[in-house]
């Protein structure tokens, strides 16, 4: 997941910054990246491309989620959750 974050922060969003943080709090391991760059509408694409596709997949086979924020001109956020108890 934090490779194809990276993937399209570098071949879609033509970000120059990439925010990582991970936090751990006894039970949820959490991954947080925020870009600078374009940004995309989430309402006019609701699928995503195959990559948000796959990193929600993934997330999903280890009881995670993945969630996305963007829009045009605001960078994107992806918040990726996994529950470790």
């Amino acid at each position: 997941i934090f490779q194809e974050i990276i993937s399209n922060a570098v071949k879609h969003s033509l970000a120059t910054r990439v925010d990582i943080s991970l936090y751990y709090d006894g039970k949820t391991l959490t991954l947080i990246a925020m870009d600078n760059g374009v940004g995309f509408s989430l309402h006019e694409n609701r699928s995503g491309g195959i990559g948000l596709k796959t990193m929600r997949e993934r997330a999903a086979l280890i009881g995670g989620k993945c969630r996305i924020e963007s829009s045009p001109g605001t960078g994107t956020t992806v918040r990726v959750e996994v529950p470790l108890t």
